[in-house]
């Protein structure tokens, strides 16, 4: 759904509940997911199917959601 140049930094983690949570190999990764965050949700509904209300994106080495 993303490509595999975004995938290469962003593994999905969890879907549950309408959330997707995504985990990202540096913050900047985060930043930039989250400017994609609509479009990535609009590839899920349209191609898998999948609702997704939400993404949650944590950058990897235990910071937390940001």
């Amino acid at each position: 759904v993303v490509g595999a140049a975004i995938a290469a930094h962003v593994q999905p983690v969890r879907l549950a509940d309408g959330v997707l949570v995504v985990e990202v190999d540096e913050p900047a990764w985060a930043t930039q997911f989250r400017f994609l965050a609509d479009g990535v949700r609009e590839r899920l509904a349209a191609d898998a199917g999948v609702i997704v209300e939400r993404i949650d994106v944590r950058v990897a080495g235990g910071r937390g959601l940001r």
